[in-house]
């Protein structure tokens, strides 16, 4: 034995549907049901699984599922328990390389990884929506759901292995057409999700050795495509830099429940050397693309035309929270706004799509303008 979970709150938490699925997931099969449990086999071994979690030997007979489990797959009950209890997810654990030997991070590490770690996922979820160069501050609200429901998991010793777990409905065989063909669903945004952030991960390694080798940016261009940004490019360098500027190593493990996808590459290193060419094509990438949906905020210090009903104005300011000066055309109630912005200070905020034009910022169709009052 190479450990035994005994403690009944632990055990307790395991969840009879989820183990069910990993069985069947592990090529088990149901040979008996009774009232409150089913029986199990695979080849000489035996399960006796209980399904009412209210029973009050429920810790004792899964302690008994986790002894025969450990005696099949020949490996630790907590190995197991830490699959069983992510069966139905997608699991990413990203290894910190440059972290403390002693497998620790002070809190403002921990503050800064778990924040890059967020923005890695929301990254990979915007460009499983649509693929973009960059990502506006307002993001999609599909994309903001999904980090409601990720999550971050126990991490791991080994440097300092985050682990997030992204959970996904396990795959049900929808039945067959009039032809006989199984028919096909759509996969879940979660597993879209998981499968874009891998493979934009792998793309950007790649692409870094070919933009080394060419000193051209092309090969990141192409590998927006397979889901990179500028958005994943610095989550990527801000978790870098919260370890200890000494490279990561991504792996991924899949929910049993919908298999192992075709064509992914399931681990990715990306090493310090990478870092300034994905710092480089962020930038490249947030200079020359037009992006939807950019808040702007900042004080007005251009009127051209002061005393009309329109006019074009430049901001000081920020979009997206990188400094900028931008030019846009307003009428009416925003122009009035743009106004008492430039003769009292008071800081402007709107929404607009930003364009690169010559050496100048423009905001085309600004919207949603508003003074915030109370903040000069």
């Amino acid at each position: 034995m190479k450990g035994l979970i005994q403690d009944a709150k632990i055990l307790s938490g395991l969840r009879p549907l989820d183990v069910i699925a990993y069985l069947r997931a592990h090529q088990w099969q149901e040979a008996q049901k009774l009232e409150s449990g089913a029986f199990w086999i695979k080849e000489d071994q035996e399960i006796l699984l209980p399904l009412d979690i209210t029973l009050k030997d429920f810790p004792n007979r899964m302690s008994e599922v986790l002894g025969v489990l450990e005696k099949e797959e020949q490996r630790s009950q907590f190995e197991i328990f830490e699959d069983l209890v992510v069966t139905n997810a997608d699991v990413i654990r990203p290894r910190l390389i440059g972290v403390n030997g002693d497998g620790t991070i002070s809190l403002e590490q921990g503050t800064a990884i778990h924040q890059e770690a967020r923005n890695l996922m929301l990254a990979a979820a915007c460009s499983t929506i649509e693929k973009r160069s960059l990502f506006a501050r307002r993001k999609p609200e599909q994309a903001m759901n999904y980090l409601s429901h990720a999550r971050f998991g126990m991490p791991q010793r080994g440097s300092y292995i985050l682990t997030i777990i992204s959970p996904v409905s396990p795959k049900i065989a929808a039945g067959k057409d009039l032809f006989g063909k199984e028919l096909e669903t759509e996969e879940p945004f979660e597993r879209k999700t998981v499968k874009t952030l891998a493979g934009a991960l792998h793309a950007a390694e790649q692409a870094c050795r070919e933009v080394a080798a060419s000193g051209d940016i092309e090969p990141m261009k192409k590998a927006v495509a397979s889901g990179v940004s500028a958005n994943l490019c610095e989550a990527i360098i801000g978790l870098y830099r919260a370890s200890g500027d000494k490279g990561m190593q991504f792996s991924f493990s899949w929910t049993p429940t919908r298999g192992i996808p075709e064509g992914i590459v399931s681990q990715t290193s990306i090493s310090s050397d990478a870092i300034p060419f994905l710092e480089e094509t962020a930038r490249v990438f947030r200079a020359t693309e037009t992006v939807d949906d950019s808040e702007v905020l900042g004080t007005v210090n251009k009127l051209e035309h002061q005393d009309g009903e329109q006019g074009i104005v430049t901001l000081a300011g920020s979009v997206d929270g990188v400094p900028r000066r931008i030019t846009m055309e307003l009428s009416g109630a925003d122009h009035k706004n743009a106004i008492r912005s430039y003769e009292e200070r008071i800081p402007m905020v709107c929404v607009g799509t930003l364009v690169r034009e010559g050496r100048s910022w423009v905001l085309k169709s600004p919207r949603e303008v508003q003074l915030l009052e109370g903040e000069q």
